[in-house]
């Protein structure tokens, strides 16, 4: 670690105010923003790899969020909706491992896979193979294996909101995997959270990645995606992103896949909670007994969160003036600015607090997860963003709205 006390150290800030950037350096120490370039042009010349990978929380998130450990292959090609929801090109991948939910010692195989048009999901515990189009919302088959995902190995620009982060500041050492690293600590700017990044002295390329938020005691809290054995010339054929139904296997339609067995049951009560608004007030579901509530759990780091909340908005427009509350849950956040990133994109749709508890009493285990309570406060739908959500969403809310108040 950096002592910034040292009378050695060097701060080059560029621009002033709000928009400064600062990057750190020790005399005698290697540069982070040097590393970061290295970094950046090295991985700019990957095409493919393979590697194992591990990801799992650190700090207070050791509890809160799954362990899921694998082998990923990845592909660049073309552009397409994966593309857009990840960043860059059509990337073909493939990850195969064990998920274990949060706090749990229970691991389930899987094994998921995309050719850049369609998605496949195979559960080697129930012996089930499923395929759907990706552009039809088949992208929610990927979420157990999505964690274990270094997209930067595959991106057109890997590092550059590392590169144009407000700090980036060099940490040391630490071997990932076998692998001797520069630690590299980088602050995003636009309040986009912090990083901690672990880059290969042999090849720059990342190893490991801390994404970092602090905890209500001010103690930090990471989630972490680490890799070894990393292979940058694989030579990986089509069909492993293709798989086909295996020997015994039974084919499972979309649409039993996606229904997530973890949520809350459509008819069951709701668990109450209390969250406090920006403005400091307290809003129960007890409080809002006689409206049908929405609720979407959110942060806004997460891609898919912010694809989806352009249509919350709307949701919110068409049910004003009805018993219709439209809350967006902050959970999850690594330091950023759920307050602004609200502001900034003029939604105006109720925000809640600190929401982590009540994403764990709602059984929620990736956002963006969605909700409907009816009047009367049982589950009226339970479910993730897809092309096609807002309608279904509608869909629920008009049929709660038409049922009394019990």
């Amino acid at each position: 670690m950096v002592n910034l006390i040292k009378s050695s150290i060097l701060i080059v800030v560029l621009g002033a105010g709000l928009g400064a950037r600062a990057s750190f350096a020790v005399a005698g120490e290697p540069d982070a923003m040097e590393i970061l370039k290295k970094a950046d042009e090295a991985t700019k010349e990957l095409t493919e790899v393979s590697y194992d990978a591990e990801y799992f929380g650190e700090g207070a998130y050791a509890k809160r969020v799954p362990r899921v450990t694998g082998k990923a292959m990845l592909r660049e090609g073309k552009t397409s909706m994966l593309g857009a929801l990840f960043g860059g090109s059509r990337q073909l991948i493939r990850f195969e491992g064990e998920f274990s939910p949060p706090d749990s010692s229970v691991k389930q195989p899987f094994l998921v896979a995309s050719d850049g048009k369609r998605v496949y999901s195979l559960d080697p515990s129930e012996k089930t193979y499923t395929s759907a189009e990706l552009a039809s919302g088949g992208d929610i088959l990927l979420r157990q294996g999505a964690t274990l995902f270094m997209r930067e190995y595959v991106h057109p620009t890997p590092f550059s909101d590392e590169i144009n982060a407000t700090v980036q500041r060099y940490e040391g050492e630490k071997e990932i995997g076998g692998e001797p690293c520069h630690v590299v600590f980088v602050e995003y700017s636009g309040n986009q959270g912090q990083a901690r990044w672990y880059f290969s002295k042999n090849d720059y390329l990342p190893r490991r990645v801390d994404r970092i938020s602090k905890s209500r005691d001010g103690k930090e809290a990471a989630t972490v995606l680490s890799v070894s054995n990393l292979n940058v010339h694989p030579k990986l054929t089509s069909d492993l992103f293709a798989p086909t139904k295996p020997e015994g296997y039974v084919t499972k339609s979309f649409e039993e896949a996606d229904d997530e067995p973890e949520m809350l049951k459509i008819g069951t009560a709701a668990p109450d909670f209390a969250l406090k608004t920006p403005g400091g007030e307290n809003v129960s579901l007890a409080g809002l007994r006689g409206n049908v509530v929405v609720l979407d759990f959110w942060a806004t780091w997460c891609g898919p969160c912010k694809m989806a909340m352009p249509g919350v908005q709307r949701l919110h427009e068409k049910f004003a003036g009805k018993p219709v509350r439209v809350f967006g849950v902050n959970c999850w956040e690594r330091d950023g600015d759920p307050v602004q990133f609200m502001k900034d994109k003029k939604y105006t749709y109720g925000l809640l607090l600190e929401g982590d508890d009540v994403a764990e009493k709602f059984k929620v285990r990736a956002i963006p997860t969605f909700y409907v309570i009816d009047r009367a406060g049982k589950i009226a739908y339970a479910g993730f963003y897809k092309p096609g959500h807002e309608d279904e969403l509608t869909a629920v809310i008009e049929k709660a709205l038409k049922q009394p108040e019990l």
